[in-house]
C-alpha cells in the first residue's frame, strides 16, 4: 500500500502560507490603501476624469488579442464551465479600460478621460516586482493628443506629491526608437537589447562606424536625433514645471515598454527598491491613448501618514 499524500494536510496545518507573490492586506495597511485610493480618485474626479471600474474576468482571447508575447504569458487563463470559452484575469487593469472603450464607451465622444483602481493578477512577477496580485490606481485618455502626455505625466508627479512623496526621479523613455533607427540605418535587431543594456563594446561590435551617433544618444545627446525632439521638448517642460524632481531621459530603455508606441515614463522613490509607477502612449482599436499607473503597495511601502 503507498503512503497517503500528505501535502494538503501540510499546507492545512499553516492556513497563513500563500502561494507566491500572493499577500493580503490587514488592518492598518488596508485602511491606508483605501485612504490613498480614495484621495487619489477624488482629485481627479474634481480634474474632470471619470471612474470606471472594468470587469477582473474577460475573454482570452479579445482580451489579449493586441497584447505582446510578454502580456499574454502573464494573464491567468481557464475555462468558462458555461460555454467553455477560454477567460482571463486582467494581469493589468489598463487592459480592462481598453475593453471598455472599445465596448461599452465605444460610442462616446472622445477624449475619454478615465481614472480607475483594481487588482492586477500575474501568471508570475518580474526581479523589480515579484508579485504576482497588486493593486493598481491611475488615468487613462482614450483619443489622446500632442499635449497629452505633458499633462498626464505632470499629473502623476503632482498627484504622489500630493499624497506626501517629496523626492521623486521621473525617467522618461521612447521604446519605438531603436527598432526605428536600426531598421532605417540597416543594423542588426539584436542590437537594441545591446542599448537596452547600455553595453558599448557590444555597440560598438554590431554598429561599427555607425556607432557613435548611438553612443551619443546614450549619453543624453537628444539633438542630432529627428524623432527625439518631441521627447527633448516633453523633458524640458516637465522640468520646467517639476523642478524639485530628479529627470533623467533613456530613450533607448525597452524593459516593460514593449507595448508603448510613444514617449512613456516611470517614477522611482529613493525610498522605494522598483517602480512607484509607470506610463506611456500607445494605441487601442486604432485609437492613440495615454496613461499610467500607481502600484499601491509601492505607495504603501514609500508613504507613512
Amino acid at each position: 500500500m503507498s503512503s497517503p499524500d500528505t501535502s494538503l494536510s501540510k499546507r492545512l496545518a499553516h492556513p497563513a502560507l500563500r502561494p507566491a507573490g500572493l499577500t493580503p492586506l490587514l488592518g492598518e495597511d488596508a485602511a491606508r490603501d483605501r485612504a490613498y485610493v480614495n484621495r487619489l480618485l477624488n482629485a481627479w474626479a474634481a480634474q474632470g476624469f471619470t471612474q470606471v471600474a472594468p470587469t477582473q474576468i474577460d475573454d482570452a482571447e479579445i482580451l489579449l488579442a493586441e497584447q505582446s508575447p510578454e502580456v499574454q504569458n502573464r494573464a491567468f487563463r481557464f475555462m468558462d464551465p458555461q460555454n467553455g470559452t477560454m477567460l482571463a484575469l486582467l494581469p493589468d487593469v489598463t487592459l480592462g479600460i481598453a475593453r471598455l472603450a472599445a465596448g461599452e464607451l465605444a460610442a462616446a465622444a472622445r477624449p475619454l478621460r478615465l481614472s480607475y483602481e483594481g487588482q492586477a493578477i500575474r501568471v508570475y512577477g518580474s526581479t523589480a516586482r515579484p508579485a504576482r496580485q497588486f493593486g493598481q490606481v491611475g488615468l487613462e485618455v482614450i483619443g489622446a493628443d500632442a499635449q497629452t502626455p505633458q499633462a498626464l505625466i505632470s499629473l502623476a508627479l503632482s498627484s504622489l506629491k500630493a499624497l506626501g512623496l517629496a523626492e521623486l526621479h521621473l525617467c522618461l523613455v521612447f521604446p519605438p526608437l531603436a527598432k526605428a533607427l536600426l531598421a532605417a540605418r540597416g543594423l542588426p535587431e539584436k542590437l537594441a537589447q545591446a542599448l537596452d543594456r547600455k553595453d558599448e563594446g557590444t555597440i560598438r561590435a554590431l554598429a561599427g562606424d555607425q556607432a557613435a551617433p548611438l553612443l551619443a544618444i546614450l549619453g543624453g545627446e537628444l539633438d542630432g536625433e529627428p524623432a527625439l525632439q518631441n521627447l527633448k521638448e516633453l523633458q524640458a517642460q516637465l522640468a520646467a514645471a517639476h523642478g524639485d524632481v530628479e529627470l533623467r531621459c533613456e530613450p533607448f530603455e525597452q524593459r516593460g515598454f514593449g507595448f508603448q508606441t510613444g514617449p512613456a515614463f516611470a517614477v522611482y522613490s529613493p525610498h522605494f527598491h522598483g517602480e512607484i509607477g509607470r506610463g506611456g502612449a500607445y494605441r487601442s482599436g486604432g485609437e492613440a491613448c495615454f496613461g499610467f499607473t500607481l502600484y499601491r503597495d509601492a505607495l504603501l511601502a514609500t508613504l507613512r501618514d
